[in-house]
């Protein structure tokens, strides 16, 4: 158990690099659109709570797409998995529908979860980032 929890940890910690590097791209994309929205009098707290949301509801939508693809897989390979343990002579059963239900929602809620926890640092960066110098970044040289 201590190496599928490692194992979980350092899979659920290169998940969070790749969702900031991710966002920051993202980001970086739209440096003139939030240059305007901040010229225009968003607050900075107010853009940060765009891209968190954003990044919220992105990661959110994958992991149930990430919970609906596995859980098909499983119901496709479930017989063949549970004749595979009968003849190991372990016994198999599901967990409650309860239980099942909760850890859905816990896998959403930790896929959104990551999802602004790594949106958090680029957003704080922009935030931070004056409007005009938002708006002049990436304009090509004349």
């Amino acid at each position: 158990m201590i190496g599928i929890a490692l194992f979980t940890v350092f899979q659920l910690t290169a998940l969070l690099v790749l969702v900031a590097l991710l966002f920051s791209a993202i980001v970086q994309e739209r440096y003139r659109e939030i240059g305007l929205l901040r010229a225009l009098g968003a607050r900075p707290c107010q853009v940060m709570t765009v891209i968190l949301g954003e990044a919220a509801i992105i990661t959110g939508l994958a992991g149930l797409a990430g919970l609906v693809f596995g859980t098909a897989l499983l119901m496709v390979f479930s017989r063949s998995l549970g004749f595979y343990f009968d003849l190991l002579g372990i016994p198999f059963s599901w967990p409650s529908p309860v239980v099942l239900h909760l850890a859905a929602i816990a896998t959403v809620a930790v896929s959104a979860l990551l999802g602004v926890i790594g949106a958090s640092v680029p957003a704080w960066r922009v935030r931070q980032m004056a409007p005009q110098a938002l708006i002049h970044s990436g304009t090509p040289a004349a």
